[in-house]
């Protein structure tokens, strides 16, 4: 890509380029890959994408952003688990699987973890620690074994 294009880039037009491009068919690999599968998966903000004007151009509001970081956050999980890094977090995913949570389920059980992490590692001028974050993801997948029908239902509220 050329210097001058990648200037205009932003974190919402580079997202918008991968919805497009996962929506044509176009052969998406690595974390482009699997933003366009989590965007996939959310139904309910696609005409939120789909009113943005493709450059990014358009003004985004706050719940845009958002649900922006959310997606993110949803591939960077997505990421963990196909490399298995760590692997802690694979096999929790693994365990909420056996258990019947679908692949989405699972993802955001353990997305709020990496949420979690990653605020409080900038809120408090640190850097992400990963033990923390499998700590925390250890107790959300156990809130979530415990309570299935509950996170079944936050599930279905906007986020």
């Amino acid at each position: 890509m050329q210097d001058s294009r990648l200037q205009n880039v932003t974190l919402l037009s580079w997202t918008l380029r991968v919805w497009t491009d996962f929506r044509r068919g176009a052969a998406l690999t690595g974390h482009e890959a699997a933003i366009g599968q989590c965007m996939q998966h959310h139904t309910e903000w696609w005409s939120d994408w789909e009113a943005l004007d493709a450059t990014g151009s358009g003004r985004a509001d706050i719940s845009i952003e958002n649900r922006l970081v959310h997606i993110h956050h949803d591939a960077a999980v997505k990421l963990q688990l196909e490399n298995k890094q760590p692997p802690e977090a694979a096999a929790l995913y693994d365990m909420l699987l056996q258990k019947g949570f679908t692949e989405f389920e699972a993802i955001h059980t353990l997305a709020v973890a990496l949420t979690e992490e990653t605020w409080y590692a900038r809120e408090h001028n640190e850097n992400f620690d990963t033990a923390r974050y499998v700590e925390r993801a250890n107790g959300y997948v156990k809130q979530a074994l415990s309570r299935p029908n509950m996170t079944r239902i936050t599930k279905q509220k906007s986020y």
